[in-house]
């Protein structure tokens, strides 16, 4: 028979009691969502730009893809820190 004040929680959900979820790992997850943005943003900003250009499309677009480049570059580079420190 329980006490008057024995308590049982039930189905509290833990990922590994061993390896609790730390700030670190929480700004890890964060800093790879905002990675990812930043490469969907950057691909998309160069497709849509390519498939507004009239023809032909030589060097008016060289800036263009070469931005949406340095954002997907940056974008992957911020992801992996977030991997790094998740």
């Amino acid at each position: 028979m329980r006490a008057v004040g024995d308590v049982t929680l039930a189905a509290v959900w833990h990922p590994d009691p061993h390896h609790p979820i730390t700030w670190a790992m929480f700004f890890g997850a964060l800093i790879v969502v905002a990675g990812s943005a930043m490469v969907l943003i950057g691909v998309f900003a160069a497709v849509d730009t390519w498939r507004k250009a009239g023809r032909p499309r030589g060097d008016s677009l060289r800036g263009v893809l070469l931005g949406g480049g340095c954002c997907l570059v940056a974008g992957l580079v911020v992801a992996a820190f977030g991997i790094w420190l998740y």
